[in-house]
């Protein structure tokens, strides 16, 4: 009688164990935090008018996500991102201009020897329109932030803080760049680092000259 309630007792252990082991982890769960940007509520969202300045945090409700991988030729997936006292701006509200999108992390040697040229080629060419947004990948405020200031870059900066747009336009490794025409559609994807000579090659593709 001891022998089967002591069986007894290790199946059920055993049970525990599995059911333990197979629970889902929580990847995708973000709390705020100090090293996470407060999330803006929707009241708090004003339509913002003029280009978007310094560092920006992307709405993750507002990403399509069932969109394919972007390839040339396909609209560009859209987007909200958000300044820090709740302006909106969304991708799409760009139309009629050239946008470059370039996915990047501070942790990532060949992002940090191109952003000064990228910074550099939209100081010069905004005038013309052009947009460049630097859309970081899982990082927090504070890294992005303390990167600008020793960089002394300051074109535009989004925290793609889950990776989730990055993930809706296929980057599978940093840096990426998209090239966007002003109809919204992807024209160029270039993967890795661009040298100077890269980067304008593109931007004159982009802009017609």
């Amino acid at each position: 009688m001891q022998k089967w309630v002591v069986w007894v007792v290790v199946l059920l252990v055993l049970v525990t164990v599995v059911v333990g082991c197979s629970s889902p982890a929580k990847t995708e769960e973000v709390t705020a935090s100090s090293s996470n940007p407060t999330p803006i509520s929707k009241e708090q969202k004003v339509k913002a008018q003029g280009d978007p300045q310094g560092i920006l945090l992307i709405d993750a409700e507002s990403i399509d996500r069932s969109a394919k991988p972007p390839k040339h030729g396909d609209q560009a997936p859209d987007f909200v991102f958000l300044t820090e006292d709740g302006k909106e701006y969304r991708l799409s509200d760009f139309r009629g201009r050239p946008v470059v999108l370039n996915f990047w992390a501070t942790w990532c040697p060949p992002c940090r020897a191109e952003m000064p040229a990228l910074d550099k080629a939209y100081q010069e060419r905004k005038k013309d329109g052009l947009l460049i947004l630097a859309i970081n990948e899982k990082e927090d405020r504070s890294a992005v932030r303390k990167f600008r200031q020793d960089m002394g870059v300051s074109l535009p900066m989004l925290l793609d803080t889950r990776g989730l747009v990055g993930r809706t336009y296929l980057v599978q490794g940093l840096p990426t760049s998209f090239f966007i025409e002003p109809d919204g559609t992807v024209a160029i994807r270039w993967t890795g680092m661009l040298q100077p000579e890269d980067l304008e090659y593109n931007l004159e593709v982009l802009l017609g000259r």
